[in-house]
């Protein structure tokens, strides 16, 4: 496919980051998905470990200094960082789409507690996201990538405030995001045709 393509002059298309209009995401199949209101656990990445090469399912990213890693807690406590699927952000976007986690007489789960030991604090995230779920494999090229990576069908591409497309599993889309039953023999409700500019998940 790829020689024919080359043969041909045709370019394989590739999600980069860019400017998004409302429009244009729901003529591409996307929809809003509210965040969950949940703890997420959150470390900046000091200098003496940057850069920070993370291992995704189907991609390579990097983390430089001043990046802000988030873990998952749906892993056991006592295991080293990376075991709890860290996830880079960029400072100005997690400024803008994260705020501190502060619930009167929280308790930190075990998990949560050891990942404070480990040097990270609770926020959660203050907006949803604009995502769909791939139909085919999909080459996307994140901001924290050096080149595109091939995203598999079944997988979710999210598009963030700043334009930026990253993809994540099923199960995470659903652990961190709110994706409506669908109700048996009823066909999907309209989209509403207005909604706020897309924000970063």
């Amino acid at each position: 496919m790829n020689l024919w393509r080359r043969l041909f002059g045709k370019k394989t298309p590739v999600v980069r980051q860019r400017t998004w209009t409302e429009r244009e995401l729901r003529a591409e199949g996307f929809r809003h998905y509210a965040s969950r209101r949940q703890v997420t656990m959150v470390r900046r990445l000091p200098p003496d470990e940057a850069p920070k090469v993370i291992k995704t399912p189907w991609d390579t990213i990097v983390a430089q200094a001043g990046y802000y890693i988030a873990y998952q807690t749906n892993e056991a406590p006592g295991k080293p960082l990376d075991a709890y699927a860290p996830r880079p952000i960029e400072p100005d976007i997690f400024k803008t789409t994260y705020a501190p986690w502060r619930v009167p007489d929280w308790k930190p789960s075990p998990t949560e507690a050891h990942l404070m030991k480990l040097g990270c604090k609770p926020f959660y995230k203050t907006v949803g996201v604009w995502a769909k779920r791939l139909t085919e494999p999909t080459y996307v090229q994140s901001i924290e990538s050096d080149q595109p990576s091939l995203s598999p069908a079944g997988a979710w591409l999210c598009i963030g405030s700043a334009g930026e497309p990253w993809t994540v599993t099923n199960e995470w889309f659903h652990r961190r995001y709110v994706v409506p039953a669908k109700k048996p023999g009823r066909k999907p409700a309209a989209a509403p045709t207005k909604r706020k500019t897309p924000q970063r998940a």
